[in-house]
């Protein structure tokens, strides 16, 4: 229900926030303090899972990846990487061979799995997950029912309607899979070949993951040789290796992987138990017709019985991301980028304004661009449309315009579901609208034109007007040759709850004109979501002047953001503007850490390097490294604070020593001290004369000091001598009446007491002088002790401390595509608040939608 200014809203205080309020505060001091408690005190971003403690026994890594910004050929890039890999395989059959053993992946052996850290990621349920392995035959008859909804709905990640939560984060952490058994290629399959007459996106067929937005950028490539034989660089069938080079992050990187895979059916012992079997073939026969070829496979699978080049790449691909869940639900174009190193833009298909231009790129023969679909319902409840799966990703494999019969002109685009056939229960999965198989248009003219033949595959023709009806985007991924040069800059900012462009902008130089891809990228996410935008401008443009400015085309693809453009030489600005929203379902960093570090160890270990080695970018500052260098920093400040109250202390000591009166000398030895036996006076009434003459004494001192004091003023460094000399005067004067005597050899035990009872002091002091240091220690370089600390008690009292405060940090990267080799790229942060308020852009601060 909506509320208009001034009606009165639902009972209860909204979620964060305290209903207690402080009656002699004004509203906008509440206000304040709400905000003051909203934002952390100490914003900053977990870039170490592993701090350097932990490696103080362990040998540095082969080489740090941190570095500065710096410009590369794409292939050189590329080619680095494809290097590494073949080393790797050589190494590796080299000790293969050694040791006369088959190649087992130490870093991804799901032969000793126990955890099932190969399948699932770090954080999952406490209660029993779904187990979509149970519906693995679903999956592969492409059937609309059971796991595959809700996996695919996480491909998708957002509906319109009533599902738009579980749509947003689908079965991520509840899913869980239960292959039946793991075995090697070799025994797997009768005649094991990696590749049979080539690839081919006829090959392709789905399996117990929703990963279908991957497969259809499998199938999107799969045509064109010169890209796979790009990712699967290196291999040794008989040792079982194989390596695979990835894009991921603006950098080519690689892998390299065992032959062992998941089987659906468990061994025969395992499913009949120990049955009687002499001869064996019983055994035999289960094997053969649940444990034999490609369809025994429990996860992406090729057509062919003995072709094995998809279910290991997959199964490298899922180990880059750490386990077969990571890839579960995605974007085509994303995985195209994964696979090519392009650069993908998202083409709304009900806002393309120049359709012609779309279909030019679309039916380029040139290798430019490669495409895919991605079809969506219009609300939830929309799950088909004309025989299609909403919430799916599809492939195109080819756009053609041919002249018909009739002489006119038909633009035609052909299709792939990577399910490879419809379902087995309603027939989706195909198209069955024009051109659609046994449709009206299909005459002999146009079967022989196109060489079309009907069948359950997967691949269906569409018009091009249907095609930009029905699919809701259109994933367009350009490709860089060896002309282009990119170059990257990374770094970590802090994201305001207000929406905004940030005072930290890139500066791009170009020295040659032409066409120009400019990328704004984030690394993690965690527990807050970042939504990208930027504009390009000539440096120190006017606001509102700008080259172009871009946003997402909607918001739930949001690992970056590009636009191309024509530049001629000169210096450009890119002013990035990013929003952030929080999951508050979602644990801190911190937190899972803490959660998960007894729980399952091995599983953190891996996560952790992951994580680190992704932050660890030029540019992004590590903040392990900053917390020790601070840490030492306050240590140095704390030990010259203490040296200096510790001279202090002792030069007041000594001077105070100086400044005291001495005791008065012991009286002489003799008859008279025995009092009456010598006949003199009593010790009483010496005792009372002495402490007259004393007391005379003590008054003719003070005379004296009077008269100094009117005659030379002290000074004001002597202020704390002479009242410590005055104090030590009352005290004596103050003394009993009855005189104490020091005895002989008393003085130096009194001395020795008195050095005992200074370090007694000296240790406590010390002790105290710790335990304020401590305190001080969380307090923020440069923050205030007085104002901001009663600011923060204030903030305390009110709010739910059940909530983190605001901790956005987004880790973004700049990367530039140019056919120019000395493009480069400059960080640049306001030296102060005035030029920081220059930046300023032509764009509403904050509208409804973002």
């Amino acid at each position: 229900m909506d509320y208009t200014y001034g009606s009165a809203p639902g009972t209860g205080a909204p979620a964060g926030t305290s209903s207690k309020k402080d009656k002699n505060k004004t509203p906008q001091e509440l206000v304040g303090d709400f905000w003051a408690k909203f934002f952390a005190k100490k914003p900053g971003k977990v870039t170490s899972i592993f701090p350097r403690s932990l490696y103080t026994t362990l040998l540095p890594p082969l080489k740090d990846p941190r570095g500065s910004s710096s410009a590369r050929n794409a292939a050189e890039s590329y080619e680095a990487a494809a290097k590494e890999c073949r080393e790797k395989v050589r190494r590796i059959v080299r000790e293969c061979n050694r040791t006369n053993e088959k190649f087992t992946d130490p870093d991804f052996d799901i032969e000793e799995d126990p955890d099932h850290n190969c399948l699932n990621g770090l954080v999952r349920t406490e209660y029993t997950p779904i187990d979509i392995g149970d519906d693995a035959a679903s999956y592969a008859s492409g059937a609309a029912a059971g796991a595959r909804k809700a996996s695919v709905a996480k491909a998708i990640p957002k509906s319109k309607a009533r599902g738009v939560r579980a749509a947003k984060y689908g079965v991520r952490g509840d899913e869980w899979y239960s292959p039946g058994a793991i075995h090697r290629v070799d025994w797997i399959f009768d005649n094991p070949q990696f590749t049979i007459d080539g690839y081919s996106s006829s090959d392709i067929r789905q399996g117990a993951n929703g990963d279908c937005w991957w497969l259809a950028a499998v199938a999107t490539i799969a045509h064109r040789r010169d890209i796979m034989d790009k990712i699967c660089v290196a291999r040794d069938e008989e040792c079982g290796v194989y390596g695979f080079v990835f894009y991921r992050d603006g950098e080519w990187i690689s892998t390299v992987i065992d032959d062992n895979l998941y089987l659906t059916s468990a061994d025969f012992v395992e499913a009949n138990g120990d049955v009687y079997d002499p001869q064996g073939k019983k055994a035999r026969k289960y094997r053969m017709s649940e444990q034999t070829g490609s369809d025994a496979l429990y996860f992406s699978k090729c057509a062919d019985q003995n072709e094995t080049w998809l279910p290991l790449l997959e199964k490298a691909y899922a180990k880059i991301h750490g386990d077969m869940e990571a890839i579960s639900g995605g974007w085509s174009g994303e995985a195209v980028e994964d696979l090519c190193g392009g650069v993908t833009t998202t083409v709304a298909t009900k806002r393309v304004l120049r359709k012609d231009k779309l279909w030019r790129e679309l039916a380029s023969s040139d290798g430019e661009f490669v495409f895919a679909l991605s079809a969506i319902g219009t609300s939830f409840y929309t799950q088909t449309q004309s025989g299609l799966f909403m919430g799916h990703a599809y492939s195109i494999l080819k756009a053609t315009e041919e002249v018909g019969e009739d002489g006119k002109k038909v633009r035609l685009v052909q299709i792939r579901n990577p399910w490879g056939q419809r379902d087995g229960y309603q027939g989706l999965g195909e198209w069955n609208g024009p051109w659609s198989d046994g449709s009206s248009e299909w005459t002999p003219y146009w079967m022989k034109k196109l060489s079309h033949t009907f069948g359950d595959d997967g691949v269906f023709w569409m018009s091009y007007e249907d095609v930009l009806e029905v699919f809701m985007f259109m994933h367009r991924t350009r490709l860089f040759d060896e002309k282009w040069t990119v170059v990257q800059q990374w770094t970590s900012v802090n994201i305001s709850w207000l929406t905004g462009y940030l005072q930290t902008k890139f500066l791009v130089e170009i020295k040659k004109s032409g066409k120009v891809v400019i990328v704004l990228t984030q690394g993690f996410e965690g527990q807050y979501e970042f939504s990208l935008h930027f504009v390009l401008q000539k440096e120190n443009g006017e606001p509102g002047e700008h080259i172009c400015r871009v946003r997402p085309v909607h918001s739930w693809e949001n690992r970056s953001v590009s636009c191309e453009v024509e530049l001629d030489p000169g210096r450009y600005e890119v002013l990035p503007k990013i929003t952030a929203v929080r999951d508050v379902d979602k644990q801190p960093v911190e937190d899972i850490v803490r959660h998960w570090a007894e729980k399952n160890p091995q599983k953190l270990r891996q996560v952790g390097m992951q994580y680190d080695l992704a932050h660890a970018k030029g540019g992004v500052p590590d903040e392990d490294d900053l917390l020790e260098k601070r840490r030492a920093e306050e240590k140095r400040k704390r030990d010259l604070k203490k040296k200096k109250e510790k001279e202090e202390a002792k030069r007041a000591e000594e001077q105070a020593k100086l400044d005291v009166v001495p005791p008065p000398p012991p009286p002489p030895s003799g008859p008279e001290v025995n009092g009456d036996k010598a006949g003199g006076e009593s010790s009483e009434t010496k005792a009372e004369a002495v402490g007259d003459k004393k007391d005379e004494a003590a008054k003719d001192g003070e005379k004296e000091e009077f008269q100094d004091a009117s005659e030379n003023p002290p000074t004001t460094d002597d202020k704390a001598t002479t009242e410590k000399t005055t104090e030590a005067k009352e005290e004596k004067t103050g003394a009993a009446p009855k005189a104490e005597i020091p005895l002989p050899g008393s003085e130096k035990k009194d001395e020795a007491d008195e050095k005992k009872k200074d370090g007694e002091d000296d240790k406590k002091k010390d002790g105290e002088d710790d335990k304020k240091d401590d305190k001080k220690d969380d307090k923020k370089d440069g923050e205030a002790d007085g104002d901001e600390s009663e600011q923060e008690e204030t903030a305390d009292d009110d709010g739910d401390d059940s909530i983190h405060p605001w901790n956005a940090v987004c880790v973004m990267g700049l990367r530039v595509y140019a056919r120019d080799p000395d493009v480069t790229i400059t960080l640049v942060k306001p030296k102060d608040p005035e030029e920081a308020a220059s930046l300023a852009v032509d764009a509403t601060p904050a509208g409804a939608t973002m």
